[in-house]
């Protein structure tokens, strides 16, 4: 019966470890957005990343940088040859495979919106900018004739990832907790006038 036992718990942990294919997808607002996904790898892992959000020139053009251990790997305008054969000339993509297992950061902008160094914590090009509604904004990769890639539409495919999930802005983080201390002081302050 231990046997038995320890063969699906076995069997549970290796299904766990498993690589996936995930997508997530979401509207940029603003020309200097910027989407960050952390992601995990096992060690072996063939890890395919690619965004189908251009969609003929809908949408803003992406670029993709990868962050494992502070520097990074940037990709622009994969035109759908290294990765995903579906994606549009202006998508970005990137695949590896990892060497060992690990943590690694993605963050997903708008082209043009350098990184300022070598690692991400030097931030972008874009981040000093008052923010430009996408819609309002010409990216210089647009098309004067037909003033295209106005959209806010993102969406990021991973394969070959253990898990996976979208980081949050410190700026919405800031609103939550600015909303949950305001609910905690009227909670107390309703208790203090019982």
């Amino acid at each position: 019966m231990h046997k038995a036992t320890l063969a699906l718990v076995l069997a549970t942990a290796a299904l766990g470890a498993q690589a996936a294919d995930l997508s997530f997808s979401g509207q940029a607002i603003n020309h200097n957005d910027k989407i960050v996904i952390d992601f995990q790898v096992a060690a072996g892992s063939t890890v395919s990343l690619w965004t189908d959000s251009w969609q003929s020139g809908l949408n803003f053009d992406p670029q993709l940088f990868l962050s494992s251990g502070g520097t990074f790997v940037l990709n622009d305008d994969d035109g759908g040859s290294v990765v995903n054969a579906g994606a549009g000339h202006y998508d970005a993509g990137l695949q590896f495979t990892a060497l060992s297992a690990g943590s690694y950061r993605l963050v997903l902008n708008a082209a043009s919106n350098n990184a300022l160094g070598n690692t991400l914590a030097e931030g972008f090009s874009y981040d000093a900018d008052t923010p430009i509604a996408l819609a309002d904004w010409n990216q210089p990769s647009y098309d004067l004739n037909a003033n295209d890639q106005k959209g806010g539409f993102w969406r990021l495919n991973l394969s070959g990832v253990a898990q996976a999930a979208v980081v949050p802005e410190p700026g919405r983080v800031a609103l939550l907790l600015a909303g949950l201390a305001g609910i905690a002081f009227s909670v107390r302050l309703r208790q203090t006038r019982r």
